[in-house]
């Protein structure tokens, strides 16, 4: 390698005479500045603006994430709902649409081993059966596994099939 240097500068500056040398140190000295602010302080310059400009962005970002994470935390201590059986699911399905007055609506109530029920609407308004359905999921930890909705002439009226599950798929 340093042989290569040698032979360079041999073949390329050793043939100069003194004023080109001199000529060619004065542009080198010149023109270092000049490529060193291109090529290094102004990239630089540009990237430390762009950086302030997202920092605040991205604090919020990070402030959200450590709240995300602390209600995650947290929930993964929550104790667990107990799973019911099929038939303890049917009963808690029933009672609860007695009590929001779906219990005449239901065209079937068919079990599901091992914890599902498969209930049918031949005809119900689909704003009491979201209803219905969220008071389900906050007190008795009952949610729709599978639900198929399909609009009947009468505004406001639905036909459902849906399956209920009580916890996780086993």
């Amino acid at each position: 390698m340093i042989e290569n240097l040698q032979g360079l500068r041999k073949k390329y500056w050793d043939v100069r005479t003194v004023q080109e040398r001199q000529l060619l140190k004065l542009l080198a000295l010149l023109l270092t500045p000049v490529l060193l602010y291109l090529i290094v302080w102004q990239p630089a310059h540009t990237a430390t603006t762009k950086l302030r400009a997202s920092l605040p962005s991205l604090y919020i970002d990070a402030d959200r994430m450590r709240s995300n994470a602390e209600e995650i935390d947290a929930m993964r201590h929550l104790a667990k709902p107990a799973l019911l059986d099929a038939v303890s699911l049917k009963a808690s399905v029933e009672d609860s649409a007695e009590r929001y007055e779906l219990k005449e609506a239901i065209s079937t109530l068919d079990l599901q081993e091992p914890n599902a029920v498969r209930i049918s609407f031949a005809s119900v308004s689909f704003e009491l059966w979201l209803r219905w359905l969220r008071a389900l999921q906050l007190e008795q930890h009952i949610r729709a596994d599978s639900a198929s909705v399909a609009m009947l002439p009468q505004a406001g009226m639905v036909k459902i099939n849906a399956t209920l599950i009580n916890g996780a798929k086993q």
